[in-house]
């Protein structure tokens, strides 16, 4: 990648243009999941997600997930390695990858659109719709592979000349299969000719290929999710504060701690016994700090406090060869803590 896409992470937002000929392509059949991870700004999904979509993306760069927020329902700054997606929650996949390649084991050189496409189709449910806009000379042995054996119903469309000449980009549909083919055998005849037909337009850059908007009638419906209400896990590696609320309220260990520390009934009082309390029904209440206050009328007024103290009584034991075993022994004593009007204070057990 040159200095200046490093600069930019990779981020070339697609054409508002073209992102209007690629909606055009889509068919929403009714409330479902939107996924970008990687969202930039949000506009291009924003622009094509209709009102009852819910929309999630994905940024790595802490402006644009800002500026994201603002177009899309939910977004996580992190990169998508490090989030957290619920696997074949969403129904629509916008995928514009950085246009790039990295080196693997042994010097191998991977591109970078190759390793986002397998990475993240997990995230897409059976049926639901890809949209992957890539530079037409990544359609390789290997991508096209990837594509036909993840899903069907494929098609792709270059972009209008303008727009094609910066990187040749080239958006290709497809629909999740509801499983992975595991061999070239299980290929079906039009399996095999959209492979021919993509490995094709890869290898010959003159090879005409047809316009996001060709009348060709093609079209991709997005399923309807089920329960979209429900919300599913989308969190990123970075958490901010709203996160770190929402997990605490659902931590079962919070919950535990805030039954302690917060009781709901804050303002309970005890109620008249139906029988007199007897000493040590007195000593336990004020033991537990039930009757903590003041108490007395006049002179006698004085304050208590009740308190349950733990006591190790230690003792030593010389065993027959000579070494020691030490034993301790604990044990809880109540006391109480009184303090009079003059500040004399007096401790009772």
């Amino acid at each position: 990648m040159r200095y200046a896409g490093i600069a930019k992470m990779g981020y070339y937002p697609t054409p508002l243009n073209m992102v209007e000929k690629i909606r055009d392509r889509l068919v929403s059949s009714g409330p479902a999941r939107w996924f970008d991870p990687c969202c930039g700004e949000g506009e291009a999904l924003a622009s094509v997600a209709p009102l009852d979509a819910v929309t999630y993306g994905i940024e790595l760069d802490g402006q644009r997930a800002l500026k994201a927020k603002e177009q899309l329902d939910q977004v996580v700054h992190c990169g998508y390695e490090w989030a957290r997606v619920e696997p074949a929650g969403m129904q629509l996949m916008w995928l514009n990858p950085p246009y790039d390649s990295q080196s693997g084991l042994g010097g191998e050189i991977f591109r970078k659109e190759l390793i986002f496409l397998k990475d993240l189709t997990k995230y897409l449910a059976p049926d639901g719709v890809l949209v992957y806009i890539i530079p037409r000379y990544t359609l390789g042995s290997e991508m096209v592979s990837t594509l036909v054996h993840r899903y069907t119903d494929l098609a792709v469309y270059r972009f209008d000349d303008d727009e094609y000449k910066a990187f040749k980009q080239v958006v290709v549909f497809g629909r999740r299969r509801q499983r992975n083919l595991t061999s070239s055998k299980e290929m079906t005849e039009a399996d095999r000719q959209v492979k021919n037909e993509l490995l094709a337009y890869g290898k010959d850059e003159n090879l005409p290929m047809p316009y996001l908007d060709a009348p060709d009638g093609r079209r991709w419906t997005v399923p309807t999710a089920e329960n979209i209400d429900t919300q599913i896990l989308f969190r990123g590696y970075i958490l901010d504060e709203a996160e770190l609320r929402l997990d605490l309220a659902q931590s079962e260990a919070f919950k535990v701690a805030a039954n302690m520390l917060m009781p709901i009934d804050t303002g309970s009082t005890l109620r008249r016994p139906l029988l007199p309390f007897r000493r040590t029904h007195m000593a336990t209440l004020i033991a537990a700090g039930a009757l903590n206050g003041a108490v007395g009328v006049g002179e006698n007024r004085h304050m208590v406090v009740g308190m349950t103290r733990k006591i190790v009584e230690r003792e030593v034991v010389v065993n027959d060869d000579g070494s020691e075993t030490i034993i301790d022994t604990e044990s809880y004593v109540t006391a109480v803590r009184t303090i009079q009007p003059d500040g004399t204070i007096l401790d009772l057990q």
